[in-house]
């Protein structure tokens, strides 16, 4: 078994992470300007993981390894496992599929299949979004839920009653994804990939749980894409948040509800979520 161990700036780990189509990363540290992580690798595989890993440090023009070692084998399709734990994040039990959990009353559970797509529920980012759909997901909504992932924020609005859903991602894995925990959890919707610029019709709510980067080029498309309201996150620090404000302002769009969570590798910094509307 290899480890690789690697840095690369922060404002570029999440795109280093899309770029790897879905192969799982332990972050080590992280700050606002760094992120040092690990990727595990078969010996077999090795060689094809660093030079995937290099070719997209090269692409973003920036990141290297620094650290590269051979670690005893374990068996990790299952190891890796240990650190899913059925979650509640009020009023949902998200419980991953290996696990048994019977859901208390007033808890809505959300059985999930997870393998490569993002959006397992642990992640602050996932947790601010769902926290925020009891208050504005109603049973006559349409919603949008874009970069998808494994279908988690849309799964969650339709077992709040929303009419029609529509998910999207730009990755064949996490559509499979999407459509197997639909499946999974007795609900009806549409997975579907795409991007941003392939969504033709308006909804009354629009989830977007993206890296800066995506919104600094579509948020513009986003805001044309509600009518009620639009509920995002996936913003690092407080200069992210500035930036959305910004964009929000130019938009003629109002955020009403802000909240913000730690980031779990390092306490000083914090993921924010905004729920907007029209002005």
């Amino acid at each position: 078994m290899k480890k690789f161990i690697s840095e690369i700036p922060t404002n570029l780990f999440e795109i280093f992470l899309v770029e790897l189509n879905g192969y799982g990363a332990e972050i080590i540290s992280k700050d606002e300007n760094i992120t040092i992580f690990a990727i595990y690798s078969e010996d077999k595989d090795a060689e094809n993981i660093k030079e995937t890993i290099l070719s997209i440090f090269e692409d973003l023009g920036s990141g290297k390894i620094i650290v590269e070692e051979d670690i005893q084998e374990e068996d990790w399709s299952e190891k890796w496992k240990e650190n899913f734990k059925p979650i509640y994040i009020k009023p949902f039990l998200i419980i991953p599929e290996w696990e048994i959990a019977e859901p208390k009353e007033n808890q809505i559970p959300i059985k999930l299949k997870i393998a490569m797509a993002f959006g397992t529920g642990l992640h602050p980012t996932t947790q601010l979004m769902l926290s925020f759909l009891p208050k504005y997901i109603k049973p006559e909504y349409t919603v949008m839920d874009i970069g998808t992932g494994t279908g988690i924020l849309a799964i969650a609005s339709a077992k709040l009653g929303a009419k029609k859903i529509d998910a999207i991602d730009i990755e064949k894995e996490a559509i499979e994804e999407c459509k197997i925990n639909a499946w999974e959890n007795q609900v009806n919707i549409n997975c579907y990939q795409g991007s941003i610029e392939d969504i033709k019709e308006k909804y009354d709510i629009v989830l977007a749980n993206l890296q800066i980067e995506i919104f600094e080029k579509y948020f513009d498309n986003i805001a044309k894409l509600f009518n009620k309201y639009l509920i995002i996150s996936g913003i690092f620090n407080n200069k992210e948040a500035e930036k959305i404000k910004d964009f929000v302002k130019k938009n003629n769009l109002k955020i009403i509800e802000e909240k913000k969570a730690e980031d779990l590798s390092n306490k000083e910094d914090f993921w924010y979520a905004f729920a907007i509307r029209n002005s």
